[in-house]
């Protein structure tokens, strides 16, 4: 389970209570709680970029042509003028 919670010296005082009796004993992982950045914004590409899965030329070929394939034809004249 994953809790949030704030840091106030030797406590953590978390959002949600825990779902033990009180005195149960239990195992705690502390990690600082990273701010995720603006999607789209720069930061946000670059992290992405970093993370699985990696692409290959040929995966993007494939999705390249997946498009092409999807692409609908466009009608530019009007409807009403028939």
């Amino acid at each position: 389970m994953i809790y949030r919670g704030i840091a106030k010296g030797k406590t953590i005082e978390l959002e949600d209570p825990l779902p033990y009796p009180k005195g149960q004993p239990i195992h705690v992982s502390v990690e600082p709680l990273m701010e995720q950045p603006q999607p789209g914004s720069s930061v946000a590409i670059r992290k992405a970029m970093h993370e699985p899965p990696h692409l290959t030329g040929e995966d993007v070929d494939e999705l390249d042509l997946a498009i092409g394939e999807g692409k609908l034809n466009v009608h530019h004249g009007n409807i009403f003028d028939s």
